[in-house]
């Protein structure tokens, strides 16, 4: 027996304990370490100046729960099938092989906190049947989930805090005091914020929950804390130019009616100047907050010992518009939608490898490969994406030129869309949407898209000026519907084949 406790505690120091740290609707560049101009956020840009950042980040499928499914799984929406607009859900054969499931397997401990939004399709109740410590809820919780009692499988009332995010910093702790010392331990914790269900909901008197027509910090529960109420109120706040102004001179009508769904409903506040205003003051509060909470963490794992041996993985669930082009809300492929924070920090790499800026192109389906490799476990042949660890340490490795981009919701009268980013161009093609699509319903081959967007990213970074249709660019525009076209076919050869191996279960 103590011969077989000395090999687990070899193991355990062998192999490193992994955090995976997911917020929700943050998009790039919004940190302080990244060059915002205000936001204060002074553990995370330690943290980051400790690690490698890669610039040129993008996520899979640009909304909530398919996005989480294709972290889990290493997979795109088309292939693993799981989204708001899809007919199927998630399986328990496709689940033994996302990434939590198999460390589990490889003696791993393993701990979810937070927004699950899996569960919505599949695990009813069962969730926590899938990690060894689980202190998780699925759907939108709010704000203040204590006062406003949002269903959910989170004991809020064992809860010492109010807000959900200094919750999540609680069942933080708890998890590392429940883990074993003999294996290693990987943590995947993904934040409400800064979403809309939680910046809409620290002031709830109606009709302002959703709108945000007056500030907060008017709660009395948020008067006087150092993030929630006066942070940001004093300082003048540059709203995009395009704010309230007409979304359709990027995309058409025709194509996407904003009013079905985006500005009457969902991002009503990004569609006023005042409402946005507040939105903006609200966003960089709870991002401010989110630091404070993940600084509490940075120090535990410190007081524990455990920060030389834990590796640390920080990204989003997709970007987010804030008034910019006219509109709100995420689920579209430019930037501001799509490009997410990411860095990993190694504490185990020489010094001088981190605080590097790296821009390859890289995805969130590397995010998968890159824990499994940590945990020294091999992939599924299935599985997507590559291993950013390399680059982490240093080593040589062949990388991809292009990425190939997708986004399948077609709720609020989104339209499918396809696309590729190269190192200087971004091509984006639209067909009509479908609600609850089938596979058939996401194999473009042959059809002609609605509409088409193409950006030169070297003298128009904010995708301000689409070149689709100017005769100058018509061999550029050529080249990468040829290139889509050929990814867009090899995908659904993908899907195919995984779903001979793991047939798709209709979503009940």
């Amino acid at each position: 027996m103590a011969a077989l406790a000395s090999a687990r505690m070899a193991d355990a120091a062998e192999r490193p304990n992994i955090i995976f740290l997911l917020t929700d609707d943050q998009r790039d560049n919004t940190l302080g370490a990244m060059g915002h101009p205000f936001v204060k956020t002074p553990n995370l840009d330690a943290l980051m100046r400790d690690s490698v950042r890669f610039r040129n980040a993008y996520i899979a499928t640009p909304v909530c729960a398919p996005s989480r499914v294709s972290y889990f799984t290493g997979m795109p929406e088309r292939v693993h099938g799981v989204g708001f607009s899809s007919s199927y859900q998630l399986t328990e054969a496709q689940w033994e092989q996302s990434y939590p499931s198999m460390l589990r397997r490889a003696g791993y401990h393993t701990g979810f906190i937070g927004k699950f939004g899996v569960e919505y399709y599949t695990f009813k109740g069962r969730a926590h049947e899938k990690f060894d410590f689980w202190w998780g809820h699925d759907g939108w919780t709010k704000f203040l989930p204590k006062k406003h009692q949002s269903p959910s499988t989170i004991p809020y009332h064992t809860a010492k805090e109010d807000i959900i995010t200094k919750i999540m910093g609680e069942a933080m702790a708890s998890f590392l005091d429940g883990a074993p010392r003999d294996k290693p331990f990987c943590l995947s914790v993904s934040f409400n914020v800064p979403h809309g269900s939680q910046t809409t909901s620290m002031y709830t008197g109606y009709p302002e929950w959703h709108q945000m027509t007056r500030p907060a910090n008017e709660n009395p529960a948020l008067m006087g804390s150092p993030f929630y109420d006066g942070l940001y109120r004093d300082i003048e706040i540059a709203l995009p130019p395009d704010t309230a102004t007409d979304p359709y001179r990027f995309i058409p009508k025709f194509i996407l009616d904003q009013d079905k769904g985006r500005r009457s409903e969902t991002y009503v506040y990004n569609y006023r100047i005042d409402t946005c205003r507040e939105h903006h003051i609200r966003y960089y509060q709870t991002i401010s907050g989110l630091d404070h909470v993940i600084g509490g963490l940075l120090a535990d794992l410190r007081d524990r010992g455990l920060d030389q041996n834990t590796v640390i993985l920080y990204g989003s669930d997709h970007g987010l518009l804030m008034g910019e082009y006219g509109m709100g809300g995420k689920e579209l492929l430019l930037d501001l939608a799509s490009k997410i924070p990411c860095f990993i920090h190694d504490p185990r790499v020489p010094k001088e490898r981190r605080g590097q800026q790296r821009d390859e192109l890289v995805s969130s389906l590397d995010y998968t490969r890159t824990i499994l490799d940590y945990a020294d476990v091999a992939a599924p042949a299935h599985m997507e994406g590559k291993s950013l660890r390399p680059m982490v340490e240093g080593r040589e490795t062949s990388w991809r030129k292009e990425l190939f981009l997708e986004s399948l919701f077609t709720m609020r009268d989104n339209p499918f869309q396809e696309g590729l980013r190269t190192d200087c161009w971004k091509y984006i093609r639209m067909y009509d949407g479908i609600m609850k699509f089938k596979e058939s319903d996401v194999d473009f081959a042959g059809r002609q898209p609605e509409f088409e967007m193409l950006f030169d990213l070297n003298s128009d970074a904010a995708e301000r000026n689409n070149l689709a249709s100017n005769p100058a660019y018509a061999a550029v525009i050529a080249d990468l519907r040829a290139k889509t076209a050929s990814e867009s076919v090899l995908i659904n050869q993908r899907r195919e084949a995984f779903a001979k191996e793991f047939p798709p279960q209709p979503r009940k």
